[in-house]
């Protein structure tokens, strides 16, 4: 059985690199235990999410996580299924920005939302027709956006509650200072997952499928 490449985004605190360099992290940490129990040999490497895509799209034996399933992506890949529960993403803005009104998803098209390039909340606001360079600034660096929002540089960031804490706590900025101002509904309903290159060893996608069932039997998250 072939060794297994496995690739990554910087997603804290799912999957990202700690001071020492391991990647680590909730969705990490249960990669690591299903491939583990698969009996599978395995690399994981953390790149910028375009990257990390365009490896897992070209080259066999290669998988990536956590990858949202949705119906763009459904043919490209081979799923498995779930690794993590479903994760509510908001609209952020910072509390003292008093002059942001939105009531929707429509409304925060007249201001600024900040996204990784290639990311599902990328793909999903801009086929809510949002725009690079109108109301989207696309970043490859994840803690960028952060650091943008504090500075006032851009409006809004959509994002999970644990991402932003997480984010901000490494940053020394208190998560007092962010309002989680609306839920995106249809960017969180969907429960990411592993994803394989279509020609992997079929061996190997079935039994690390098989111990991702045994593991979700067992155990409930991250």
């Amino acid at each position: 059985m072939p060794k297994l490449q496995v690739v990554t985004e910087e997603w804290v605190p799912y999957n990202y690199a700690n001071e020492q360099g391991v990647i680590v992290g909730r969705a990490t940490k249960k990669v690591r235990e299903v491939l583990d129990a698969a009996g599978v040999e395995y690399d994981i490497n953390l790149y910028p999410w375009a990257r990390s895509m365009k490896l897992a799209k070209t080259q066999p034996n290669t998988m990536i996580y956590s990858i949202y399933r949705n119906a763009d992506r459904e043919k490209q890949f081979e799923w498995a299924c779930p690794l993590m529960r479903p994760v509510r993403q908001y609209l952020f803005k910072l509390k003292s920005r008093t002059d942001i009104q939105v009531a929707s998803i429509e409304d925060a098209k007249n201001y600024v939302i900040s996204v990784v390039r290639g990311s599902v909340v990328h793909e999903f606001l801009v086929n809510q027709g949002f725009e690079a360079g109108v109301n989207l600034d696309i970043t490859a660096d994840p803690s960028a956006s952060q650091k943008k929002l504090v500075a006032g540089r851009i409006d809004f960031l959509l994002t999970t509650e644990y991402t932003m804490y997480e984010r901000l706590k490494l940053m020394g900025v208190d998560y007092s200072q962010v309002d989680p101002v609306i839920e995106v509904r249809n960017s969180s309903d969907r429960r990411a997952c592993m994803a394989f290159h279509l020609d992997t060893d079929r061996t190997l996608i079935n039994k690390v499928k098989r111990a991702l069932a045994d593991h979700n039997k067992m155990f409930v998250g991250p």
